[in-house]
Order: C-alpha cells, then sequence, then structure tokens
C-alpha cells in the first residue's frame, strides 16, 4: 500500500485515486503486491490456498490487476510501485523490543545509535535478528501495574493487611461470581461492553476460561466463543477429529485455541521434535506462509508413518492453516488473565481502594 501510495504522490495522481488503489490491496499481514498481480487466484499455491484470501478479496485483487494491465496513469503508478515495493523506506525502532546477546552485541551484530538519542539499537530487521543468534524481548509497560501496586498500598494503609498479590487464590469465589455477573468495569483486559456479554453468558468457574476468553475475543476467534460457550454448557456436542487429540483439547472443549495446543499435536500425531513443533508455532504467529507449506509436507508423512487416516489428517492441517491466520499463546494469554484475575480479585475484595486506585 506504501507503495502505490509513494508512486502515485511522485506521479501526480490525485490522493482519492491513490487511496482507491490502495484499499484494493487486502488487510494480510505480510502480503505481496507482486504476487496479487500475478500469482494464480485458484489452485495449487493460489492467492486462496497460500494467503487464505476470501471471495471478496479476490475481487478486489481481479480490480487491481485490470488497473494494472491498464494504459491508464493509475496502471502505471502500479507498474512503479511493483518495483518499488521491498526497498527500504526508512528506518524505525520497536517501542518495546529489547536484544539479549551472550557476549558484547558489537560482536555479532551490526548497530547505530537511535535518533535523538544514546540507546544503541540493531541495524537488522526484528523479523531475521534471532536468526544472528540473539534473543528479541518485547519488555512493555503497564499502567494497569501502578493501579495495583496503589490499591495494595492503600489496603494495607486502611486494613492492616499486606497481601502478595502474586499468591492469591485462583479459585476465589468471589472473583469468579464478579466475572459471572460481567461486573468488570475497571477491571483489566475483560471490561469492553463486548466481553461482559459472553462473560454472562458463559459464566466462568475456573481461570482456564479466563485464559480461553482473553485468547477469543479479538478478530478472527471471535466466532468461535458462542460455540465454546455452547460446548462448555453441553449445549453442542464435543467433537475431536482424531481420539488422540483430545488429551490436547479438552480444556477448550475441543476448539484449538491455542498454538500450544498445535504444538503438542505435532509431536504426538506426526512425531515432531520440540525444535520443529517451536518452527511451527514461529510460522503460525508470523503467517509465514513458506514454513508452513514446508511443514505440511514433514507433518503428512509422520501421520503417515504412524498409522492415522491420512484424509482426517489433512483436515486438520488445513484446520492449523486457517487457525494460523489468529493462532494465539497461551502463555501470553495466561499472563495477561492473571493480571487481569488480579485486578478482579481486588475489586471483588476489596473495591474502595481498587475503585480509588483505578
Amino acid at each position: 500500500k506504501t507503495s502505490i501510495r509513494d508512486a502515485a504522490r511522485v506521479m501526480d495522481l490525485p490522493l482519492a485515486d491513490a487511496d482507491r488503489l490502495a484499499k484494493l490491496v487486502p488487510e494480510k499481514p505480510g502480503i505481496e503486491l507482486g504476487r496479487l498481480l500475478h500469482a494464480p487466484i485458484e489452485g495449487d499455491k493460489s492467492l486462496r490456498q497460500k494467503e487464505g484470501l476470501m471471495a471478496d478479496d479476490l475481487d478486489k485483487v481481479k480490480q487491481l490487476r485490470a488497473v494494472w494491465e491498464s494504459q491508464t496513469p493509475e496502471g502505471q503508478v502500479m507498474r512503479e510501485a511493483e518495483k518499488l515495493e521491498g526497498s527500504v523506506r526508512g528506518t524505525g525502532v520497536h517501542a518495546a523490543g529489547i536484544i539479549i546477546a551472550p557476549s558484547d552485541l558489537t560482536d555479532i551484530i551490526p548497530v547505530c545509535t537511535s535518533k535523538d538519542s544514546e540507546l544503541l539499537t540493531t541495524q537488522y530487521d526484528g523479523r531475521v535478528i534471532e536468526d544472528a543468534g540473539v534473543i528479541k524481548m518485547d519488555f512493555l509497560g503497564l499502567k494497569t501495574l501502578t493501579i495495583i501496586r496503589d490499591a495494595l498500598r492503600m489496603i494495607q494503609a486502611n486494613h492492616g493487611v499486606e497481601i502478595d498479590i502474586d499468591a492469591i487464590p485462583l479459585d476465589d469465589a468471589k472473583t469468579l461470581a464478579l466475572y459471572q455477573r460481567a461486573e468488570t468495569n475497571g477491571t483489566f483486559q475483560f471490561e469492553s461492553a463486548g466481553m461482559q456479554k459472553y462473560l454472562r453468558e458463559l459464566k466462568p468457574d475456573q481461570f482456564a476460561d479466563l485464559i480461553a476468553m482473553n485468547a477469543l475475543y479479538r478478530p478472527g476467534p471471535l466466532e468461535y466463543i458462542p460455540n465454546f460457550i455452547k460446548r462448555k454448557h453441553g449445549q453442542e456436542a464435543i467433537v475431536y477429529d482424531l481420539p488422540e487429540m483430545e488429551e490436547y483439547l479438552h480444556e477448550t472443549y475441543g476448539i484449538t485455541v491455542y498454538q500450544e495446543q498445535v504444538m503438542l499435536l505435532s509431536q504426538k500425531l506426526a512425531g515432531f521434535s520440540k525444535g520443529d513443533a517451536d518452527v511451527l508455532r514461529k510460522a503460525m504467529g508470523k503467517k509465514d506462509r513458506a514454513t508452513l507449506d514446508k511443514m505440511k509436507g514433514k507433518f503428512l508423512e509422520g501421520i503417515a508413518e504412524r498409522g492415522f487416516d491420512p484424509k482426517v489428517c489433512a483436515k486438520v492441517w488445513t484446520d492449523w492453516e486457517a487457525f494460523a491466520q489468529y493462532a494465539f499463546n497461551k502463555s501470553h494469554s495466561t499472563c495477561y488473565a492473571f493480571v487481569a484475575y488480579q485486578t478482579a480479585w481486588l475489586k471483588a475484595n476489596y473495591p474502595a481502594e481498587y475503585m480509588a486506585s483505578v
């Protein structure tokens, strides 16, 4: 989209026309203009198969190709934009990415100072930095932690009680009842109107339900929440493609919610090593179609060696490919749900102090 807008600006195409062209590019992370213009729309390695584009997006692609083929100013812009795609346009610094290295950074990667700062930054792109032998961690500041701290200080001052917030029980009746009533205004992650609606329907009675809801309540998996709720309450049958999958899917009522579930199932069904399973997880998290395609062959070969029905397992893989569009990390969701639970526990047990902190 940026290459289209840049080419349009240089070639004096009106802004409205440039925006119209840019909006024909589907909203898919990592999608390439070159593939949109030249890859097959249907069939093997097609835009429908590899990028997972649906009918509406494919209609836009057809319009984009018609413009590219035309001898109009818009067509010329599209042809120049294709040449520009992939060029380095500028540099930026990750808001919270921290590099951890086993030795001096300058022995491993090129560094520079960031703009208006003495801070060292890597000159490698974040997507490939770990291939150089370092670890990238994202450390994000969270105002909620300050709210929790302030509430704990007030509780100690008002009640003489010193609380270890990391040791509170995860089955506290008052807290779970608060979630079941959806009285979550002022709590972390669970206070939106949509989330409150689903909490009233779900009536979570265990911490695992909160982890799952945190992972599901986002674009993509949102559509599975009604099924999740019905299955929890026995209103819909829980079905597993293979009996062996129940071990890792029972806590989410047969619905694949987490990347870790795919990792464990790939090891159990296809004999993936932990390393292979982690490669699969990363590919899902980054929507890396090329790596997913490579892992597919390894998966199908592994399940064949273990005597599973190849047709059923092909369906499992197809489901996983669709899942890759919204895959969420359980450990991430657990940490968020834990902080959320802490805020709900404080609100349920010490409402005056907590709401004063908010």
